[in-house]
């Protein structure tokens, strides 16, 4: 036991020069990219000077040297003459490999290049092994205490925001300067993961700018607190039970043990899907010359996270409705199939994984599934079925702009049906008619389901008051599904997120009509912010137009709408109010007339 905390102690003091190590490579990142004023081009052909180049390098370099001695000195539990010999020999191999290079060829395309990628991940490891760190350090004094989890996850949500403000409004992310409005509303909605934008992408922002909405993205569509436990089990740290705790409650799941299988999950079926989708869109993108050819691949990376994470962010100028995407039918098929992935929720991937893994391991699987993946797949597929019927009669039936000029039909009502939670849009939306925008809010408001990157109020929630509304018709004691009894907590969380999200939907919709009169005073005004507000708030991305139209101050009120709808009104509720424990005394029954 005494070699094992000498071991440990050995490990964390290699933990600080990692730390500052992978920091530094990190500002020295940003700083080049921010201010060097440097172009995407030069950028990738090197045009550094030598100083710079020898600074990063070396720097990546060495952090790389420090990580590998503390993963060794983790992995290899040996005597202490052992571990000596043993970091001996990793610093000879290290050096026999890097220094017999030329200077030149050191710091040259390809090895500025991976030293971009390798300092990217260095520095993202770093900040959260600081936290990790810091958080170690202060166990002792804060024992004891309780943080809300929905305040923690809020609270990280907006660090971000902040965060990513700040390098898109920097010169190096942008080709013109921008407004600090415009960059926080732009970090708003790639964190929420929702699609509203103010700019246009390919134009406004340099590749470091996209790239910084990209993470946006990713780490918001993930969630900040599972992407940085993700990230902490990657570089080998165990989650204390205080952590466990909490990202159980966050994640809505019981019990501690199913934390760390549910991020390997979350882990494996991301970088699964992006990969395999961003492959499938370079094949298909490549040779088109409305593409540019110098930067298939980025486009495709882009695209593929976008719509696994059901963000609706696109680098072309009329999203999906640029002509030469919505004829693009394979395309579109992947997209479609990223982004209904994306929906489904990792839980279900991860029941499906532990049943193969049973099953290969020639254990005994049972027949029955979770009620949690017995419910989203039947509610998913009767909303699939809704919505694309739904919105192919009322294109068909209901006379508008988008039935003169000739439509997709059921193809594109498909297509909305799956991206209700992304907000790719193959036409213009505004052409439609009134009954099939509001149609569209119903099908953004249900969204996609827990666990997942789809927005909305989640489709399980909205079919477990469906059922508590039967419940009550049919004067029966308990919500029932699949064999088994709905808790009571459970049905009153879900009625209380839709009462919330109705009555924050309704609030934001009167407050942006009372400050955009202009806009109020417009024909189909109303509609629009309505419009806006459900899209904004299910993180959706579908926009009529109104986002352009509307002032700094609205613009804040929807970038507030974003984060919240992203969060959950349930849960940013509970950050102002605390649960109570149940009272041990109850009041007597009285009944109320009702009608």
């Amino acid at each position: 036991m005494l070699v094992i905390n000498r071991g440990e102690k050995h490990n964390r003091a290699l933990e600080l020069p990692e730390i500052v190590s992978g920091l530094l490579v990190m500002l020295v990142l940003l700083w080049q990219a921010c201010f060097a004023g440097v172009s995407h081009a030069e950028v990738f052909h090197g045009v550094y000077t030598h100083a710079d180049q020898y600074l990063l390098s070396g720097l990546v370099w060495f952090n790389t040297l420090v990580v590998m001695i503390h993963m060794s000195c983790k992995w290899f539990r040996v005597h202490q003459v052992g571990r000596f010999l043993w970091l001996q020999l990793l610093v000879g191999l290290f050096a026999s490999i890097v220094f017999p290079c030329e200077p030149h060829y050191f710091s040259s395309v390809y090895g500025l290049r991976l030293s971009m990628v390798l300092g990217m991940l260095m520095g993202v490891f770093s900040l959260v092994n600081m936290g990790a760190y810091i958080r170690e350090r202060r166990s002792g004094s804060v024992r004891g205490r309780s943080v809300n989890p929905a305040f923690s996850f809020f609270t990280y949500m907006v660090a971000l925001v902040l965060f990513s403000t700040a390098l898109l409004l920097s010169p190096g992310a942008t080709h013109e300067p921008i407004s600090f409005v415009d960059a926080l509303f732009m970090s708003a909605s790639a964190t929420s993961i929702t699609g509203l934008t103010t700019l246009d992408v390919s134009s406004a922002f340099t590749p470091f700018g996209k790239t910084v909405l990209l993470m946006d993205i990713q780490v918001g569509a993930l969630g900040v607190m599972t992407f940085t436990y993700f990230v902490l089990m990657m570089v080998g740290k165990r989650l204390a039970v205080r952590e466990n705790v909490n990202m159980s409650s966050f994640l809505d799941q019981q019990g501690n043990s199913i934390v760390k299988p549910l991020l390997k999950a979350v882990g494996f079926v991301t970088l699964a899907a992006e990969a395999i989708g961003a492959a499938c869109l370079y094949f298909l993108w490549s040779g088109n010359t409305d593409i540019p050819q110098s930067d298939v691949l980025g486009y495709a990376i882009f695209h593929s996270v976008s719509a696994f994470c059901n963000a609706g962010i696109t680098l072309f100028p009329e999203n999906m409705a640029t002509h030469y995407v919505s004829d693009a039918y394979g395309v579109q098929g992947v997209m479609m199939g990223l982004m209904f992935i994306g929906a489904i929720g990792f839980g279900v991937y991860l029941e499906c994984m532990t049943r193969i893994r049973r099953r290969i391991a020639g254990k005994l699987v049972q027949r029955r599934w979770s009620t949690h993946s017995w419910l989203v797949c039947r509610v998913t597929l009767i909303t699939l079925l809704v919505g694309c019927l739904g919105m192919s009669l009322l294109g068909y039936l209901e006379p508008s702009l988008h039935g003169q000029h000739g439509g997709y039909g059921v193809w594109e009502s498909l297509w909305n049906s799956v991206g209700r939670s992304a907000g790719f849009n193959l036409t213009d939306i505004a052409e439609y008619g009134i009954v099939y925008k509001l149609f569209l809010c119903v099908m953004m408001f249900v969204g996609g389901n827990p666990a997942g990157t789809g927005g909305g109020v989640y489709a399980p929630v909205v079919a477990i008051c469906v059922l508590e509304v039967l419940r009550v018709l049919r004067g029966v004691q308990d919500v029932e599904i699949h064999n088994r009894r709905i808790a009571r907590n459970t049905v009153d969380r879900a009625l209380a997120t839709v009462l919330l999200s109705i009555f924050w939907i309704g609030l934001t919709t009167m407050v942006v009509l009372l400050l955009e009169p202009d806009l109020a005073a417009q024909k189909d005004g109303l509609i629009k912010v309505f419009f806006m507000e459900v899209s904004a708030f299910t993180t959706t991305g579908y926009d009529l137009g109104a986002v352009q139209e509307i002032s700094w101050v609205s613009k804040l009120i929807v970038s507030l709408n974003m984060l919240f709808g992203r969060v959950g009104m349930f849960t940013c509720m509970l950050i102002f109010i605390r649960p109570k424990n149940p009272a041990p005394i109850r009041f007597p029954e009285t009944r109320l007339p009702l009608s």
